[in-house]
């Protein structure tokens, strides 16, 4: 009876010992830091990132002095972009102590996300100081040196390292798009060749698909427009990435190809995670009249709180802002013109359409003036670090209400630029007869482009040439009809209309229909010069007259139209518009509105 009472007495007191011991064996496990640091890990490992963010906040209060945890948190809020969360944590394991390469290059990499490029040079050369022969480093710092257009300190240090460290293909590109940004056209082909040779020889042919797309810039840059579609088929070879489409997409614009262009930024947009391709779609859009299209991406990428990927591209905050304003203030100028030009009935439609435009004409003047003062601040940055000829470019660009003081920057610009590529006289002295708004000159410029790679440029001549030249006179005429060959898109936006013949045929049986009155005005509204022909009246030998627009009524709300080019007996576009009902002249705007869209839509 003692026996079993001491046993159980003994097996009472060992129940109790482990009571108190284990919890404190755990407990003793659950104060170490590595043990909050694999919490936490395995927590990522699994995206419990809550539970993760829990461990790490609970080690950093136990253990204040260690860094450890810092980075950790640090490394998570990186990978999902967080990069203002990233840069704190990482700053405030710097406090703690840490200084190896890794913590010091995360923090440069988060401020060049952040766009900070002076804070991320500043511990590049840190690390450089440190870490001497570190060639990523010296790579990045040179690339940042490029964005902040300080290309002489790049080139040195590049051309310091492949001396000291031999080639590189890293080094190479780098160094080639610096000589790109000095117009160094052969020293900046060299190194993209070489950069592309050496990168092949290692089997990396996702940078070589990189350096071709660079040269193929390079080459398009000095109006080597064959070359330049050469490089972005062999990029788009090594590795089918966005930058390759986009190069490409570009080349076919300048064609005024839209059907290519577009397929190729329809390509990069579904490879693309910047917006660099939506810019080049709205830019696209507006040229060829898809106004509304453009207005929606332009808009949407100029209010991205997403900003980090400049740190990859040669750009910054600046001029991202810069050129979006520039596409807006020309995509609202647009749709001011043309629903000033829009047909209406009535004085409630008039009145509305009144302050629509109103509204468009004050937004194009908003985004004009910011683009001017960003052009402005472009340029006194590029002239910080000498390079006279952008910063010259871009204060022509700020100063183009002021002629004389424009004209001055031009001519600067002009001077260094055509010593460097002869072809681009041809650009300057389109510019200069902007500027001086001389219809001679415009007239004359436009023999200077290439009429396959440049049509573009002669498009933008003819549209600049159309309002200096007397209202409905021939030559006028004929520059519309021109450029409606070259773009229909662009006529409605810059104010023109089509010169027409027109032509309505009424249902069989039917003598007179009450919207036929109306179709003239409201055509003339829309910019046309109209001469109204009989169903059965041969076209008159005028050669302004190029189009005749034929209009077959069919019942009260409903008509075919057809528009033909009569000097080469082509239909141009066919199709068919329809009204809602309402009074004669209402039924009228709504069917010619109809008609109008589809004349002025590519086909």
């Amino acid at each position: 009876m003692s026996s079993m009472y001491i046993k159980m007495h003994q097996s009472i007191f060992f129940l109790l010992l482990l009571i108190v011991i284990i919890p404190r064996a755990v407990s003793q496990e659950e104060s170490t830091l590595e043990w909050y640091y694999e919490q936490a890990s395995e927590a990522i490992a699994k995206e419990y990132y809550e539970s993760a963010t829990r461990y790490i906040e609970e080690g950093k209060k136990k253990f204040p002095d260690s860094s450890r945890l810092n980075l950790l948190l640090a490394d998570l809020y990186y990978d999902k972009e967080l990069y203002k969360l990233a840069l704190e944590e990482y700053l405030e394991a710097e406090k703690k102590g840490e200084q190896d390469f890794y913590a010091l290059n995360q923090i440069s990499h988060s401020y060049g996300k952040l766009n900070l490029e002076q804070e991320s040079i500043d511990y590049l050369e840190q690390i450089l100081s440190i870490y001497p022969d570190s060639i990523l480093t010296i790579d990045d710092l040179a690339w940042m040196y490029f964005k902040t257009h300080q290309l002489e300190k790049g080139e040195k240090i590049i051309l310091q390292a492949l001396e000291e460290h031999g080639a590189d293909h890293g080094l190479f590109m780098t160094l080639g798009t610096i000589y790109s940004g000095l117009y160094n056209y052969e020293q900046a082909k060299h190194f993209y060749e070489k950069s592309i040779e050496r990168a092949l020889e290692e089997g990396d042919d996702y940078f070589a698909s990189i350096a071709y797309y660079n040269l193929s810039l390079l080459e398009h840059n000095f109006y080597h427009y064959n070359s330049s579609l050469r490089y972005t088929e062999e990029s788009i070879a090594m590795a089918d990435r966005a930058p390759g489409h986009l190069a490409r997409g570009e080349l076919y614009q300048s064609r005024m190809d839209f059907d290519l262009a577009h397929a190729e930024y329809q390509a990069a947009l579904a490879r693309d995670t910047t917006p660099l391709t939506k810019v080049n779609l709205a830019i696209l859009y507006q040229k060829f009249g898809r106004l509304e299209l453009a207005r929606k991406l332009s808009e949407e990428v100029l209010h991205s709180p997403e900003l980090s990927w400049m740190y990859y591209y040669g750009i910054d905050l600046d001029r991202h802002y810069k050129d979006i304003h520039e596409i807006l203030a020309d995509i609202y100028l647009g749709l001011s013109r043309v629903e000033a030009m829009k047909p209406v009935s009535g004085l409630p439609a008039w009145i509305k359409s009144i302050f629509k435009g109103i509204k468009y004409r004050l937004l194009a003047y908003y985004h004009k003036q910011k683009f001017k003062v960003y052009s402005l601040q472009v340029g006194r940055a590029y002239l910080a670090e000498g390079n006279f000829l952008d910063a010259y470019l871009e204060f022509f660009h700020g100063n183009e209400s002021y002629r004389q003081i424009a004209l001055k920057y031009l001519s600067g610009a002009r001077e260094i630029e055509t010593r460097l590529a002869a072809h681009s006289e041809a650009f300057y002295y389109q510019d200069e007869a902007k500027l001086r708004r001389s219809p001679e000159m415009l007239k004359n410029s436009l023999a200077g482009f290439d009429p396959f790679w440049e049509k573009e440029e002669i498009a933008r001549g003819l549209r600049l040439l159309i309002p200096l030249l007397p209202g409905n006179s021939e030559e006028r005429l004929l520059a519309i009809n021109q450029l409606y060959e070259i773009n229909p898109g662009a006529l409605l936006q810059y104010g023109f209309g089509l010169p027409l013949l027109l032509r309505v045929s009424l249902p069989e049986g039917q003598e007179r229909d009450s919207r036929i009155p109306h179709f003239r005005p409201l055509l003339k509204r829309a910019g046309s010069l109209v001469s109204a022909v009989a169903r059965n009246q041969g076209a008159p030998a005028d050669n302004k007259y190029r189009y005749e627009l034929w209009i077959q009524l069919e019942d009260k709300n409903n008509a075919r139209f057809r528009l033909t080019d009569i000097s080469r007996s082509q239909i141009v576009v066919q199709g068919s518009a329809a009204s809602a009902g309402g009074s004669a002249g209402k039924r009228a705007a709504e069917l010619i509105q109809g008609i109008i869209e589809q004349i002025y839509e590519l086909h």
